[in-house]
């Protein structure tokens, strides 16, 4: 008898312990979910760059930049869209982007080293303005959820 009431006790416990962090922060499957789709979204974009990038980076300094503002913010809308679905609060959104931008940013020290043998379609002076692209792209998603996770606190 005593262990089972020891055991209900401890099965309470744990459950208690585990909603009451997963009220407090992001989950750890959250976060695995974020980056997985972060990798995806990655491994699509950069074939798709692979393919067709000279059209986005080198046909005209007006393309460019509107590639450059128009991804941007693709970036924070689908990021701050697939945190909603996840229902993760607000004030975490800065974690759930960092989780979302990172494999891409881990990945694109690769196609970077590698740009004039991976990324065919461009001449290898675009690297630069790749390079600067993505930065753009990962610092609005980053930037805007991490002032969306300070409004919450203020």
């Amino acid at each position: 008898m005593t262990v089972n009431v020891t055991a209900i006790t401890l099965i309470i416990n744990v459950t208690a312990i585990t909603l009451t962090w997963k009220e407090v922060a992001m989950s750890r499957k959250d976060g695995i979910i974020l980056f997985s789709l972060g990798l995806i979204i990655w491994a699509v974009g950069t074939l798709v760059y692979r393919l067709a990038g000279s059209y986005f980076f080198e046909s005209s300094t007006l393309g460019y930049w509107m590639n450059v503002i128009v991804t941007g913010l693709l970036y924070s809308a689908v990021g701050i869209g697939l945190m909603k679905w996840r229902r993760i609060e607000s004030q975490y959104w800065l974690y759930g982007a960092v989780c979302l931008a990172l494999p891409g940013m881990l990945g694109e020290v690769l196609v970077l080293s590698t740009f004039s043998e991976l990324m065919v379609n461009m001449q290898p002076e675009t690297a630069g303005r790749y390079g600067a692209f993505l930065f753009g792209g990962y610092s609005c998603l980053i930037g805007y959820a991490g002032l969306m996770s300070i409004n919450v606190e203020t």
